[in-house]
């Protein structure tokens, strides 16, 4: 036994340490037996005797000491001698945690001098002061307010093992025997309105001491405190609730806490835990080994995994059995196969597998591996049994989970993926199902390819907003002559005023259009002829004569818009078919180039057809780049671009609406980094210095020639825009080869263009291409040696 004595009160009541309720327990029984623990009652009582300042509250805990024997045969009732090395119990001063009296294993554990910071309890905040707080209050509200509260709340505490390191579990019982409170002033009436109040607020100590002040109540006498260990109850108690979790066998962080309670069941600090699934419907593992759940068979660095290899395995027979295989020590397995050898190299010596069993079928497999052989045993093993169930229920779970995440993934991503960049989606889709499976809301991963070249190239209608403006403008100023006729006409039959007012607007609004074609303008008329022209002519419509003049002006009209729609139409009609030629052509080489090197491709119509190219190693899984791709992508583009400037050449006089089309490409020399944007469904450049490619993108068909009023697209030329000179002396050997087989002419210009907002000290070669070039087929021999042909 071992007295302690501690300074430290975490209650505000004052509490004070009195042994009389126990000597008078000892008068008592001494007078009804001659011996008692070994000693004579008299001897005894004379030892009593002679210590009077033991029944006197003690306020200075030296006293003790100096009684030390005689403490020690008065405990000796409390904490018989036979239990002094097994028991875990203190004696303590009521409510506080000021102690002089232990057993070694509670000083070991708790001494009195010191507060562990390592201690969790089953309190709010994990706090033990509070708790002791709210004993004290319920226990003086018994006394002096006539309740009868029971105080058999069980606290709860975990402290690390010293040896282990593993959280060990105790219940405390507190008995108040020896224990007393008394008042140093009257106590104030408490309602049962507020006493009801109170225990609505059971955690709110502060509210209970506004009621039950410390300065009225004193408390002494001592309690006994025991600590009974309950780990092993607890901590199953524990798991089978973390099990009922949604994402119980998924989460990282509830796999860590269910294998620290059962390495603390078990006793066993480098207890290792895995578990396997299966796929009923498949019979597959279907724990893809990527979070800490991974079955002892997913070791990455272990090729030993191979369904020949399970054959007679201990997971096998465990599968067969349903029932848990328990090896002892595996190095003296005489089964040892492939897949035990795999778990000798993961330093496993002692391992159980235990199926987990739902209406007669496997549905995964748990296992407990230890590096010491034994510990792992048919007696240990019995712990683990009882949750067992909670295992399977929680597996079923995930089954079904999948299952339902495999088909909202499906739907999650509308939108079509370019084939040569599938796999890093369904890369992503396996990770995005992995965070989900562990409770984490997420969404892809982002689908990054680094140290790409871009290859862009641009097809646009010349003056596209300039032909549309004017067409619209032709329209109008037709559609409002043609009502100025009718109402020339009406107004021979009619003599009213409104229709004098209706001609001066046609008058003022053909006036204004005449000037050209303002913000506003479009709109303003055509409401002016859908709404007030419109409802004119019905109502003169009525009038036989009239009649057939307004029916021959409203057959001008189209007969979805209301209005003439000719010059328009032609313009749209002929720009539509500009787009669908240039976009089927490009399809259609495009899908070609891809047998010279899987490549991102993107295109998009807008007044013409522009398209993105992004060509690089890190795209593709199974071929290797070399800087000879980007070359001959580059040849590529510039034959692509003739190819269709011939071909809407040859389209031009088939067109309703005669229209040109100018030609660019940007050279970009370095690789960036490429970004899927899933807000906007499509690649773009990831990085601050990357950036300004694309402001260059956005900029560059609209550049003049540097110190000119010249537009840098011309109709019949392709423009290519770079920066540095080894660009353009590339783009020079290409120009000469495809001069030499009849695509360019020998109209070569090399120009600077004019500062843009972003984009500085931009260049370009400009060059006639030959529209008169008869077409030829893409890939065969036009691609074979050309490389050789422009080194020559």
């Amino acid at each position: 036994m071992k007295t302690c004595f501690s300074n430290t009160n975490v209650i505000p009541f004052k509490s004070v340490l009195n042994l009389s309720g126990l000597i008078d327990y000892w008068e008592v029984n001494l007078d009804e037996n001659g011996t008692f623990s070994g000693y004579p009652a008299e001897k005894i009582k004379k030892l009593i005797n002679e210590a009077p300042e033991l029944r006197e509250p003690i306020e200075d805990l030296s006293i003790v000491d100096k009684h030390k024997e005689l403490v020690g045969l008065l405990m000796s009732v409390v904490f018989p001698p036979a239990l002094i090395d097994s028991e875990i119990s203190a004696a303590i001063l009521p409510f506080s945690s000021k102690g002089f009296y232990a057993t070694p294993k509670y000083a070991h554990l708790l001494p009195f001098g010191s507060m562990r910071d390592d201690l969790e309890a089953n309190l709010p905040e994990s706090d033990i002061a509070k708790g002791k707080i709210r004993m004290a209050c319920l226990y003086i509200l018994n006394k002096y307010y006539g309740t009868n509260f029971e105080m058999d709340q069980p606290i709860v505490i975990s402290i690390p093992d010293s040896k282990t390191g593993l959280r060990r579990v105790y219940k405390i019982d507190i008995n108040t025997q020896f224990a007393d409170v008394i008042h140093l002033a009257e106590p104030k009436p408490i309602d049962k309105k507020v006493i009801n109040m109170l225990l609505s607020n059971i955690d709110d100590i502060d509210l209970w001491l506004e009621y039950i002040d410390p300065k009225v109540f004193a408390f002494q006498g001592f309690c006994i405190m025991r600590l009974t260990d309950v780990t092993t109850e607890e901590m199953l108690s524990s798991v089978k609730y973390d099990l009922l979790k949604k994402n119980a066998v998924t989460d990282q962080d509830n796999f860590i806490s269910i294998r620290e309670k059962i390495r603390s069941i078990f006793g066993m600090p480098n207890l290792q835990l895995g578990l396997s699934y299966f796929d009923p419907n498949y019979n597959i593992i279907s724990n893809y080994g990527e979070n800490n759940w991974s079955s002892f068979l997913m070791n990455p660095e272990d090729d030993s995994l191979e369904c020949e290899n399970l054959i007679d395995s201990i997971y096998v027979k465990a599968y067969t059995d349903k029932k848990p295989v328990i090896v002892e020590e595996l190095s003296d397995y005489d089964s040892c196969g492939c897949i035990e050898n795999g778990l000798l190299r993961r330093g496993i010596q002692n391992v159980i597998v235990a199926p987990l069993v739902h209406e007669g079928k496997v549905l995964g497999i748990i296992e407990l591996g230890s590096p010491e052989p034994g510990k792992l045993n048919a007696l240990t093993a019995t712990k683990l049994y009882s949750v067992l169930p909670m295992f399977t229920a929680a597996v079923r779970r995930v089954l079904s989970d999948m299952q339902t995440e495999v088909r909202a993934l499906i739907q999650e991503e509308c939108t079509a993926i370019h084939p040569t960049v599938e796999w890093k989606f369904i890369e992503s889709g396996f990770n995005l199902m992995h965070k989900r499976r562990k409770g984490i809301k997420a969404k892809f991963d982002d689908i990054v390819f680094p140290k790409v070249y871009p290859i862009y190239g641009l097809a646009d209608i010349r003056n596209s907003s300039g032909e549309r403006s004017n067409a619209i403008q032709r329209d109008l100023t037709n559609n409002l002559k043609q009502v100025k006729k009718v109402i020339d006409t009406i107004m021979t039959y009619k003599n009213m005023p409104i229709l004098d007012e209706i001609n001066f607007r046609v008058d003022q609004q053909i006036k204004k259009l005449s000037k050209g074609l303002n913000s506003g303008d479009e709109s303003g008329i055509l409401e002016f002829l859908r709404e007030e022209v419109s409802s004119i002519f019905n109502f003169f419509k009525k009038d036989e004569l009239l009649r057939p003049i307004i029916n021959n002006y409203e057959k001008l009209l189209d007969p979805k818009l209301g209005v003439i729609y000719n010059e328009r139409k032609d313009f749209e009609e002929s720009l539509t078919l500009i787009n669908d030629h240039i976009t089927t052509y490009l399809d259609k080489v495009e899908e070609d180039a891809q047998d010279i090197f899987p490549h991102y491709y993107e295109k998009y119509k807008t007044d013409g057809v522009e398209y993105n190219i992004y060509l690089g190693g890190s795209l593709v899984q199974e071929h290797n780049f070399d800087l000879i791709y980007l070359r001959n992508f580059r040849l590529w583009q510039l034959i692509t671009q003739c190819e269709i400037a011939v071909n809407i050449a040859n389209l031009k006089s088939s067109l309703p609406k005669p229209l040109e089309i100018t030609q660019l490409i940007l050279v970009h020399g370095e690789p960036l980094s490429i970004k899927f944007r899933r807000d906007e469904k499509h690649f773009d450049v990831d990085g601050a210095y990357n950036i300004s490619y694309e402001i260059v993108k956005k900029r560059i068909d609209k550049a003049f020639i540097k110190d000119t009023d010249e537009r840098l697209t011309q109709p019949g030329k392709l423009a290519i825009v770079y920066t540095q000179q080894k660009e353009a002396e590339e783009y020079s050997g290409y120009i000469h080869y495809l001069q030499s087989i009849g695509y360019l002419t020998d109209k070569v210009e090399f120009v600077e263009l004019e500062e843009l907002q972003g984009a500085h000290g931009l260049k370009a070669i400009r060059v006639e291409i030959n529209l008169n070039t008869a077409p030829k087929e893409f890939g065969s021999d036009l691609l074979k040696n050309v490389l050789e042909e422009i080194e020559a």
